[in-house]
């Protein structure tokens, strides 16, 4: 009878054996509660070559930075550089400026990050520099941080408190720096259960107060810190666990204003280079409500032009940034409306995909990065947006933006030793019992197919098995 078995296996297409991978997590006792969907289409010629629950509405998680790095490059173009204005204010007399500098952003979601060019300390000098070099010596105002392209309220409603004091829940300036985060350098205690103490901020977040409730737990239990603050809050508050050990161990935060501590900054360096200024920095907000302040009658200095949105877009998909994502969301929104809410990010990219014939029935996304966990969409609505981006001129760059299994970003270490390995280009996801890939693979025939796999809510400490199904499934996938 076993012998039998085998010999029949032989006769089971690619295909039907996919199918049948497919009843089988479906039916796993820590899944069956939850849902499995997959959608795999055709670049080419349009056909659904799977589907399975795939008109289901499902959290996506990070594979939704995807949609917002397509979005992006096909309204903006490869090679779009957001700007950010160094400008003043009133009358330089004699090297005396009676008036303000101002550093106005324009959404980029890179500047000061070292990841993709220039450090914070690197940013601030330059612009300091310049400052002194536009024959500033005194300034008799102030240096301010300008974000008002975006709107004050830089966070989604849907995103979930716990998230939002993090580095991965960092809010969307206009005026964003060092990608909105910072690192809290800890010392653990002594003993189990004991109290830490927190050395310094990195970069120094000035006038706020800390206040650290982080114990110690055993070694090698790794990051279990949740900071919580609000965008311009001067209180932060951090809960959890460090392990024992260490000199520091280091967790990182978002930066409550970020347009305040790059001017902030500034200042200071330009108070290092001799420069005279007795005002201390205020937030764009206050000044605006003191002064009615506008943008009019303004001087430009000068302006720093991030990397191609191609380049940032590669970094967003491979590194899976949140920031990068909604920053794109929002910049998509103010294009097409003149609007940078979430809510006009959201409406802008479903006007976008349903002119180019995309059924977008049960897209329901409520940011750009795939942090809110009541935001979904279909697995069909998903392999729909990738077939279509495969007829826009900015595909090329978008392929290149996905990382590569087995090679590249945070699918490097995933299906070692298969034929996936350098075929599949995936964007992984995972938020609280949600797991997800999508991408494109090349399929037997040659065909470019779009797929997405998503499994949603399943049982609570089935994490490593469900990325082991997934991880099964996309060995297999290019097998049809």
């Amino acid at each position: 009878m076993k012998l039998l078995f085998f010999v029949l296996l032989q006769f089971i297409t690619p295909l039907e054996k996919f199918q049948k991978l497919l009843d089988t997590i479906q039916n796993d006792a820590d899944i069956r509660t939850g849902t499995l969907a997959v959608a795999v289409k055709s670049t080419q010629t349009g056909e659904y070559k799977m589907q399975y629950n795939a008109h289901k509405s499902l959290n996506s998680a990070s594979t939704l930075k995807l949609i917002s790095t397509a979005s992006v490059l096909s309204v903006l173009g490869p090679e779009y550089r957001y700007q950010t204005f160094l400008e003043y204010e009133g009358q330089l007399v004699d090297s005396v400026l009676n008036g303000n500098v101002y550093i106005r952003g324009s959404g980029d979601p890179s500047l000061g990050s070292a990841r993709v060019g220039p450090d914070l300390t690197q940013i601030t000098d330059l612009f300091a520099r310049k400052i002194k070099e536009a024959g500033i010596r005194k300034i008799n105002g102030f240096i301010i941080g300008d974000a008002s392209i975006f709107p004050d309220n830089t966070l989604a409603d849907s995103w979930v408190w716990g998230d939002v004091g993090n580095y991965y829940g960092a809010g969307v300036s206009g005026l964003n720096v060092n990608e909105n985060l910072y690192q809290v350098y800890f010392k653990s205690g002594k003993a189990l259960g004991a109290e830490t103490s927190v050395a310094r901020l990195s970069p120094a977040i000035p006038n706020v107060t800390y206040i650290n409730r982080v114990t110690t737990a055993e070694r090698g239990s790794g990051d279990n810190v949740i900071i919580y603050n609000t965008p311009f809050s001067n209180t932060i508050l951090s809960e959890g666990t460090i392990p024992l050990g260490p000199a520091e161990f280091v967790v990182k935060g978002s930066i409550p204003d970020p347009a305040y501590l790059l001017a902030f900054q500034v200042q200071r360096r330009f108070q290092e280079l001799k420069g005279e200024i007795n005002n201390e920095v205020i937030p764009f907000q206050v000044h605006k409500a003191r002064f009615q302040a506008g943008t009019k009658n303004r001087i430009n200095i000068f302006s720093y032009a991030s990397p191609a949105i191609s380049v940032l877009a590669q970094h967003c998909n491979f590194q899976s940034i949140n920031l990068y994502a909604d920053a794109f969301l929002k910049t998509v929104g103010y294009t097409l409306a003149k609007d940078a809410t979430f809510e006009a990010g959201v409406k802008a990219e479903k006007f976008l995909w349903a002119q180019k014939g995309v059924d977008l029935q049960g897209f329901m996304i409520r940011d750009g990065s795939g942090l809110s966990p009541s935001g979904v969409l279909t697995v069909n609505n998903m392999v729909d947006i990738l077939c279509a981006m495969r007829r826009d001129t900015a595909f090329n760059d978008f392929y290149a933006s996905i990382p590569v299994v087995g090679i590249t970003g945070t699918v490097q270490n995933l299906a070692k030793g298969s034929k996936a390995v350098g075929n599949v280009r995936a964007k992984s996801g995972s938020i609280a019992n949600t797991r997800a890939f999508a991408g494109y693979f090349t399929a037997a025939n040659g065909e470019l197919m779009s797929f997405a796999f998503i499994i949603n809510r399943y049982a609570d400490g089935a994490d490593r098995k469900v990325r082991r199904y997934l991880e099964e499934m996309i060995k297999l996938i290019v097998e049809i």
